[in-house]
């Protein structure tokens, strides 16, 4: 299921349809028996759009300091075993490919580490990822839907946020912008 569901999400994410993606995960989500993961329905992340755009600016600026710029990638960790702590890192590079099907070249960015932002506002879900974890819930397959959905409806939110970031007043860094999680394939793409 969430090798098919993924490929659902990342064609829409292709499309810029990145609320069509989160409202039909979301409606699968609530058709679910089990109610785990369904404090993800209509939740957001409350870091605001404009701090993230902040946080982008300050790292686009920095990272020209130091070489070309070409594009961004901003990977959350991976949030379904890190659940203590939700964050997000930033890469630069100074070369990229415009190939959707070409993702190697996110293995050679070219900048320094950076400050994590903290991502707040889905402890709820956090929550529900440790208790799934903790408890050994994944030994019942009868959650595994549940479980598939979450994953990509939480990294969906993600990318999500990282859109309205680069539709805030104030943002300028004027290069592609990539967002997905750790160890996904799926990439919501911004271009300038």
């Amino acid at each position: 299921m969430f090798i098919e569901l993924s490929g659902e999400v990342d064609r829409r994410f292709r499309d810029g349809d990145i609320h069509g993606a989160i409202a039909d995960l979301e409606t699968r989500l609530a058709q679910q028996p089990k109610d785990c993961f369904k404090s993800l329905l209509g939740s957001e992340f409350s870091n605001t759009p404009k701090s993230i755009a902040k946080s982008i600016n300050q790292f686009a600026k920095w990272c020209r300091k130091q070489f070309e710029l070409k594009a961004i990638y901003l990977e959350m960790n991976g949030f379904d075993i890190n659940y203590d702590l939700w964050y997000f890192d930033s890469f630069g590079y100074n070369k990229y490919s415009k190939d959707p099907e070409d993702l190697d070249w996110l293995c050679e960015w070219r900048s320094e580490e950076w400050k994590q932002v903290t991502l707040t506002g889905l402890e709820a879900v956090q929550r529900d990822f440790s208790w799934y974890r903790e408890n050994k819930i994944y030994d019942q397959k009868e959650y595994t839907p549940a479980y598939d959905i979450a994953l990509l409806l939480v990294m969906a939110k993600f990318v999500h946020l990282i859109e309205a970031a680069t539709k805030t007043p104030g943002f300028n860094v004027g290069i592609p912008i990539f967002a997905t999680a750790h160890d996904f394939d799926t990439l919501g793409r911004f271009e300038p």
